[in-house]
């Protein structure tokens, strides 16, 4: 096992540890409301639920982080010519840039505008001696996603609300000094509605257009998130993209168990003008990771958060298609090569700024 890996392990254990043996209570402020107890209503309010639950972990306003992933091997599959190739890979890294800022927030309406900037660089064993384009696009220029993101929280009375989501990302193989081109955006989004049952319990159901499975495909989704009345435990979860069992140290640290599937569709547009003659319109590489994982959250100073991931990387698909389209149930179109990227583990750190 890599010794950075086992490291990091170490220090993740010995600070939940730590934390462990702080005070165990949690305090939440009750507001007294006999003081309102005179007051008579001159006109109906209508009131409307809120879109997080007690307990919730912060939302992250800016996030800025880094990826890494231990040694592996891979074979990417011959095309056009080209042999089937097996090669090592020494890691993985990447940095994490997000931010997500509200624009309208009241208690009738939550609209908010994010960015998001995501690369997966590779460092090849041997690196001069890569045969197959694809692996050669993956050593010189990487993946890459920059985008934004719109997401709208409409509560419509106290109990039941809509929720809305949609991002459009250029996804593909340009390099971080070189603007992407408009053939690799891709659009997602999601919309659902769902019931604020109590403070402690919401969730929802709805339909997503998404790439996380690494193609472009439509998934029925549930959201739930829930607090249990001892206020130590919770859940937070959108599924299947993403969940976890959160347990509450104090206000100030987090622990969270969990998983998420991460994915996209990258066009391949380097490794197209780097290798003439193909017999293609467009590459497309289809990626996606299950992802399980452990989470410590803690409050650094204030809203500064700090996130320690670690976790098993484990490669659902790495296909390369030809052009964007969806492959529906019964659509059995070939992909244009198979890539096979062996498991390993992952690790990944964050500074955060949260909401207050």
């Amino acid at each position: 096992m890599n010794k950075g890996i086992i490291l990091l392990f170490s220090c993740l254990f010995t600070c939940i540890g730590s934390v462990l043996a702080q005070n165990d209570t949690i305090k939440f402020e009750e507001e007294d409301f006999s003081q309102y107890g005179n007051v008579e209503a001159t006109t109906p309010t209508k009131r409307f639920c809120s879109s997080k639950v007690l307990g919730l972990s912060p939302s992250k306003l800016i996030s800025l982080g880094f990826d890494y992933q231990g040694s592996s091997t891979i074979t990417a599959g011959g095309f056009a010519g080209f042999l089937e190739e097996d090669a090592n890979i020494n890691f993985n890294y990447g940095k994490r840039f997000a931010a997500n800022l509200p624009v309208i927030s009241n208690t009738k309406l939550l609209l908010s505008l994010g960015l998001t900037w995501w690369d997966n660089n590779y460092s090849f064993k041997n690196k001069e001696d890569l045969k197959n384009p694809f692996l050669k696009t993956l050593n010189d220029n990487g993946l890459r996603t920059t985008g934004v993101n719109i997401t709208l929280f409409k509560p419509l009375n106290e109990l039941w609300y809509v929720l809305a989501q949609s991002s459009f990302d250029f996804n593909g193989d340009f390099r971080a000094n070189q603007l992407p081109a408009s053939n690799q955006l891709k659009v997602s989004a999601t919309a659902l509605a769902g019931k604020k049952v109590h403070d402690r319990r919401m969730w929802g159901l709805g339909i997503s257009r998404t790439y996380r499975a690494g193609e472009q495909a439509l998934f029925p989704v549930f959201l739930y998130n829930y607090t249990f009345p001892n206020k130590k435990w919770g859940i937070e979860a959108l599924l299947p993209a993403r969940a976890n069992v959160r347990y509450t140290v104090n206000a100030r640290n987090l622990i969270f168990a969990g998983f998420e599937l991460e994915g996209n569709s990258y066009r391949l547009n380097n490794l197209m003008d780097a290798t003439s003659n193909l017999p293609y319109k467009a590459l497309e590489l289809r990626r996606s990771e299950f992802r399980p994982r452990i989470t410590y959250e803690f409050s650094l100073y204030k809203f500064i958060w700090v996130s320690i991931q670690v976790g098993y990387r484990y490669n659902f698909r790495l296909n390369m298609d030809d052009g964007e389209f969806y492959r529906s149930p019964g659509n059995d179109t070939p992909y244009i090569t198979t890539n096979n990227l062996r498991n390993t583990l992952y690790t990944g750190i964050s500074l955060n700024l949260v909401s207050p």
